[in-house]
């Protein structure tokens, strides 16, 4: 079935990523236009840019957002990700400079597609590295890359000029190579194929640098954690990760010699001057100070959920709240199937076998350092996109589908017990105070019989069930581009 399915999945996730980058009008992405500026930079000057005191016109970027990009307002000053790693820029010029030679195309369509053919790969390594992690679960890596396949703001992102689907695709990558290692075990030659992933990593974006992290957690763990054969001596693991870091720390020298030449020794990422560029937006302490923590934590948890499944434009295109309630629902019932999960394996952890509780050890590091890493950066500026969390979007497809899972096979009576549940309280809350709240009534008993019917389908066919919740994502697909990217931008 894996050879029939996968294949429709890549299939689909194609014809819809070329639909978002066809339709989203240009620059109408986040940062699009200053990525954009960083290749056509490198692929005309054959160097980096250096970042500048005028790269961030704050007023002039609010008023072209304002206006919709007006032709007659040129994006050439918006150069404030210059800063930024320079791997994917680097090809993606060589593809700037190609595609003028040959066709000069439309841009900035030519590396959108280029980015969406990234995607199209990150998606393989995903569903091999799934494969890889759980080989007994050949429907778990299915669910997972039909997640990242089908989740509307990842498909529209990895068809826009950025950064971010590199940096997912290499950190598939680098935990494929991870996870590939408990079979073959440690050694230099795998040592210096992880020090490039991760010297790649490194070069790539600031947000794949939770990679050096999760090398340091696997080497702990094959020292400590392993049995048997698998075992990795404390002196060993430490010969190998100096292999590995050496590797990419020889690998990203270069750039970082170059950045301490241009910001000074104490800058080598550059993140200094981007601090000193980008005066006018706005800071985590700004927003405390004019709002409050309350205020500042609801934002940080609505704006992060929405723009995690679709938040289209400069995030000023959001979808009907009602679409919001129905996602909001269906992650509750992902919630509380993993909740059972946890719960149900806390006695039976030792029966797993110790590839399945390493591979799980790494994939919820993994989800947590993404995690960290972002709320780290929400700390500093206020950026509430949910984008940033798709560095690890695999751990977010298999929990999505495991939890789905448990909901359909073995927590079904618990999901029930909470959908009646809700449904009672809001019958007698609408009975109280005279106002019945009729689209949350029925999205309510939609959802309780969609789970008696999605656990009848799966005992007919298993992921047969999971196969419509896709389909009802392709569907919302269809819906964002047509019903709110082409009408509002």
């Amino acid at each position: 079935m894996a050879k029939i399915v996968f294949p429709v999945i890549l299939f689909v996730y194609i014809i819809f990523g070329i639909l978002y980058a066809i339709e989203t009008p240009a620059w109408q992405a986040p940062d699009e236009p200053a990525h954009y500026n960083y290749v056509q930079f490198v692929a005309k000057n054959a160097k980096l840019p250096e970042l500048c005191p005028g790269d961030y016109p704050a007023a002039y970027l609010e008023e072209i957002k304002a206006r919709g990009f007006p032709p007659s307002m040129p994006i050439d000053s918006l150069r404030y990700e210059s800063h930024q790693p320079p791997l994917y820029y680097i090809v993606a010029a060589i593809v700037y400079r190609f595609s003028h030679v040959l066709v000069n195309p439309p841009m900035p369509l030519t590396l959108r597609l280029f980015s969406l053919a990234l995607g199209a790969l990150s998606l393989v390594v995903n569903y091999r590295l799934t494969q890889a992690a759980f080989p007994s679960h050949p429907l778990l890596a299915l669910g997972t890359t039909a997640f990242a396949a089908l989740l509307p703001m990842h498909v529209a992102m990895t068809a826009t000029v950025n950064n971010d689907v590199l940096a997912e695709l290499i950190l598939n990558l680098l935990v494929w190579g991870l996870v590939s290692i408990w079979r073959k075990g440690w050694t230099t030659q795998e040592g210096l194929k992880i020090g490039a992933l991760l010297g790649l990593a490194f070069l790539t974006k600031m947000q794949t640098y939770i990679a050096f992290g999760l090398v340091a957690l696997t080497l702990i763990w094959d020292a400590w954690q392993a049995e048997g054969k698998h075992t990795l001596p404390l002196k060993r693991a430490s010969r190998h990760a100096g292999v590995v870091y050496g590797v990419a720390l020889l690998m990203g020298l270069p750039w970082l010699i170059r950045n301490v030449t241009l910001y000074g020794l104490a800058d080598p990422l550059g993140m200094v001057r981007h601090d000193q560029v980008v005066v006018g937006q706005l800071t985590t302490a700004q927003y405390l100070a004019q709002k409050g923590p309350c205020d500042l934590l609801r934002a940080f948890v609505i704006t992060t959920f929405r723009s995690f499944w679709g938040q289209f434009g400069w995030m000023g295109v959001v979808l009907h709240p009602r679409v919001y309630g129905a996602l909001a629902l269906l992650s509750g019932a992902v919630v509380v199937g993993l909740g059972h999960l946890v719960f149900s394996c806390r006695s039976s952890t030792h029966r797993l076998s110790p590839h399945v509780r390493r591979s799980t050890f790494l994939f919820v590091s993994w989800a947590a350092l993404t995690t960290l890493s972002y709320v780290w950066y929400n700390t500093k500026y206020v950026q509430h996109q949910g984008r940033y969390l798709f560095p690890a979007l695999a751990p977010w497809g298999i929990a999505f589908t495991m939890g789905l899972y448990q909901v359909l096979h073995r927590a079904s009576r618990l999901t029930h017990i909470l959908l009646g549940a809700g449904i009672v309280v809001l019958l007698v809350h609408g009975a109280l105070v005279g106002d019945v709240k009729g689209f949350d009534l029925a999205l309510l008993v939609a959802a309780l019989t969609a789970t008696f019917a999605g656990r009848w389908i799966e005992k007919q066919q298993a992921g047969s069930a999971f196969a419509l919740l896709y389909g009802a994502l392709a569907i919302l697909n269809a819906v964002c581009i047509y019903g709110y990217i082409v009408p509002l931008l």
